[in-house]
């Protein structure tokens, strides 16, 4: 199974969390560092429990990482630099659709006024588990 992994850059160092794992982070004061620890972590985290189905992909809008995952209504899509933006639809792709036509206008709004964007501080990667299966 294959987990989309965010990393965050922090003022202390580096933190990770998979949206599909909820509970399952991560931090060091290294990017790799916190990989490596991350991936530790999700093995033993899931580790004679059952996988839940991933379902977390990774976009880049206006330069930003944003997460779309399913929900218990559809999907969401959250940009992972930018507080208070979330949209939601019964669909992944109009998710997606939603969070690139919203995020482009915050973007630009926010060059209108003068003001500059947030900081782009996340990176995604993805984790590959081979767990066995229980007999």
């Amino acid at each position: 199974m294959r987990y989309l992994v965010v990393i965050h850059k922090t003022s202390t160092g580096y933190s990770a969390g998979a949206p599909d794992v909820l509970g399952c982070v991560a931090a060091d004061d290294t990017r790799e560092g916190t990989e490596a620890l991350f991936r530790e972590a999700l093995e033993l985290h899931l580790d004679g429990d059952p996988l839940p189905e991933p379902s977390a992909r990774a976009i880049a809008v206006a330069g930003y990482n944003v997460v779309i995952q399913r929900t218990e209504n559809g999907y969401r899509a959250e940009p992972q630099d930018i507080e208070h933006i979330v949209c939601a639809a019964d669909t992944s792709e109009r998710a997606e659709s939603l969070i690139r036509e919203t995020l482009a206008s915050y973007v630009q709004y926010l060059r209108l006024c003068g003001k500059q964007p947030p900081e782009r501080i996340s990176e995604v990667f993805f984790v590959d588990l081979n767990l066995p299966v229980p007999a």
